[in-house]
């Protein structure tokens, strides 16, 4: 192992080896422990056994199922999911999936969360693991931002109830802002805010609350916005993109 000036051992640039497996692309964060675990892994022709090991790219030589394993360049890209696709790699019963659907570029992207099959909008898909954790994690509080077409007329006491939350089978659901866009006929558009991401969060909420969603799309990410992006299409984020979305996490308490 290679020597500071001080005479340590020069470790800075050792990571742990799930981390690495994760950049490559190859899986997420918990896929890779499973793959350490199953004994899928080597390091310079040895097996790994067991979690926590730490490796260094410049200088070891690290094989998946036999696979080398590389760090590819970073891609992040903002993508305009159309309904009735599915935000998985793959699916088991055939359906689109929002990672066939971009098929220009090499590396493998996932998805940054998921949208719902039927609803619409901004989703964020990249190659860096690191990245998606952080804009996920339950604590970073990247505000997300939908509309939501719903029927009935939302009168003022219903918003306050949104905004308070409500228990929904042992389950608080709150939207962190809300308030009506415009009311069409016998529906009414409205725009939300959410911080959390439960599941269905938005049509569980307004459904128990007598307006279900009959469309719901999101339109903003932290201080990304879909602008005029079409239904199945996708654009690269810019460096300066990469960053403000990086900025608007909160940092996690120490």
């Amino acid at each position: 192992m290679k020597k500071s000036r001080s005479g340590k051992s020069d470790t800075t640039r050792e990571v742990r080896l799930q981390k690495i497996l994760a950049e490559s692309g190859l899986f997420s964060r918990r896929k890779a422990e499973e793959a350490i675990l199953e004994n899928r892994v080597q390091i310079n022709g040895t097996i790994v056994t067991r979690l926590g090991v730490k490796a260094d790219l410049r200088r070891d030589r690290i094989t998946c199922d036999g696979r080398l394993v590389k760090i590819p360049q970073k891609i992040y890209v903002i993508f305009h999911k159309p309904a009735g696709v599915i935000c998985t790699a793959d699916d088991p019963q055939g359906r689109k999936t929002v990672t066939g659907m971009i098929t220009e570029i090499k590396e493998r992207l996932y998805p940054v969360g998921r949208l719902d099959f039927n609803t619409t909008g901004l989703l964020l898909m990249t190659n860096d693991g690191d990245f998606s954790q952080k804009m996920m994690r339950p604590a970073s509080k990247v505000i997300k931002k939908y509309s939501a077409r719903v029927r009935g007329l939302v009168k003022e006491p219903t918003l306050l109830k949104m905004r308070r939350g409500i228990t929904v089978e042992g389950v608080k659901y709150r939207f962190n802002g809300v308030r009506v866009e415009r009311k069409t006929g016998k529906n009414t558009i409205l725009h939300v805010s959410l911080t959390e991401g439960k599941k269905r969060q938005i049509r569980i909420l307004c459904k128990a609350l007598g307006h279900p969603v009959v469309k719901l799309a999101r339109v903003a990410y932290g201080p990304l916005k879909l602008s005029r992006l079409q239904p199945g299409d996708y654009r690269h984020l810019a460096p300066k993109e990469v960053k403000a979305l990086l900025a608007a996490v909160t940092k996690p308490k120490k």
